[in-house]
């Protein structure tokens, strides 16, 4: 894992892309620094902007299936941003308290994502208690009643700057970042766990974090939109 780490591309090399003229200027930083195959110089639109994030997207799934010892724990992988029940479901069988307690904070920002959303559009309690998912450290309830829960008012000061955002326009971009830049350094002390599961689960989402990265600074290159709205959305690097 030490060695797959190495390869990550650091937070100086985004602000490098970021900071690029163009989108082949960009594309050749990223050869020049990151393990990637140099059939991306011939990137010209944003379909083959997206055929490269999905390649990659695949490798990074493919690896993880070697990588993790216990099936379940793939599973739980690749499930966690489209089943977050099932990949809870699944790390709570195993013994890691590490992953057990990145699950349950990972569904407490999701929960706390839905009640803004669902706020933000007038919805109903009766719409947000169906959409709030069960096993985080928050109880849907306090979702749903003016709470002063110690624990949701932490996470309040974590991500405030996004939560005002949203209040005011709606504009989920800076919440989903603080989100993103919490989970982050939640994880990063999976990179010194040698033994078990945590250091693959670690990689394989800063991995994928990467990639979405790559893609947000190279379709805003493709596009010429503005560095200062694609900051607001750029996350924090694992590496």
């Amino acid at each position: 894992m030490r060695v797959l780490e190495t390869h990550l591309l650091k937070k100086e090399i985004f602000l490098s892309l970021l900071n690029s003229e163009t989108l082949e200027v960009a594309l050749k930083i990223v050869i020049e620094v990151g393990n990637y195959h140099l059939d991306i110089l011939n990137i010209k639109d944003s379909r083959d902007i997206n055929a490269f994030i999905a390649t990659e997207t695949q490798k990074i799934h493919r690896l993880a299936a070697e990588l993790f010892i216990d099936p379940a724990l793939f599973e739980a992988y690749v499930s966690l941003k489209k089943d977050v029940t099932k990949s809870y479901s699944l790390i709570m069988e195993t013994e890691s308290e590490f992953l057990k307690d990145f699950i349950k904070r990972f569904i407490d920002l999701y929960n706390i994502k839905t009640a803004l959303r669902i706020n933000y559009q007038a919805g109903t309690e009766a719409l947000l208690e169906r959409n709030l998912i069960d096993g985080g450290y928050i109880p849907g309830e306090e979702f749903v009643k003016p709470s002063t829960s110690p624990l949701l008012n932490n996470y309040r000061r974590i991500i405030q700057e996004g939560i005002a955002q949203t209040e005011k326009d709606g504009n989920f971009a800076v919440l989903e970042r603080q989100m993103e830049d919490y989970l982050t350094e939640l994880m990063r002390p999976a990179k010194y766990m040698f033994f078990g599961p945590e250091a693959v689960f670690g990689y394989c989402l800063a991995k994928e974090n990467e990639l979405k990265r790559l893609h947000l600074i190279l379709l805003a290159k493709l596009n010429n939109i503005p560095d200062s709205e694609v900051q607001e959305r750029l996350t924090l690097s694992y590496a």
